[in-house]
């Protein structure tokens, strides 16, 4: 089996040792694993969807001119499959949900376009309507 070394900060190390602890993994390399193979999954699983879904994307970024406009301009690209976007200023943060309907390939174009932007945390939650 391969081995790979992984560089962490004191403060990122200390808090995966407490989670790795009370999840009762017996090693780092065990807890790296589980996070691998979960990292992994839910990747495939959401590059498997297709058809015509409804989500909410969110975003949480740096009050930043710069970032702001290019968020603004992914929008523009994407007008057609974003329904609303909410947003809220909490110190020098902005947090955005985004309601996206339409065909999921534009909805995950949409959403790695916005994660590729430096200082944005990104995710995407799937709607289910029965």
């Amino acid at each position: 089996m391969p081995i790979i070394s992984l560089q962490l900060s004191d403060d990122l190390l200390e808090r995966f040792e407490k989670i790795r602890t009370l999840s009762g993994f017996n090693s780092k390399s065990e807890a790296l694993r589980g996070a691998i193979v979960n990292f992994i999954e839910k990747q495939e699983k959401f590059d498997k969807k297709e058809g015509y879904k409804i989500t909410t994307i969110s975003l949480v970024y740096p009050f930043k001119e710069v970032i702001i406009n290019q968020i603004s301009e992914i929008y523009s690209k994407f007008r057609q499959i974003i329904k609303t976007a909410t947003d809220w200023r909490i110190a020098e943060k902005k947090i955005e949900i985004i309601l996206a309907v339409g065909e999921f390939g534009l909805i995950k174009d949409l959403k790695n376009s916005l994660a590729k932007i430096k200082d944005v945390i990104c995710s995407i939650h799937e709607l289910v309507i029965e």
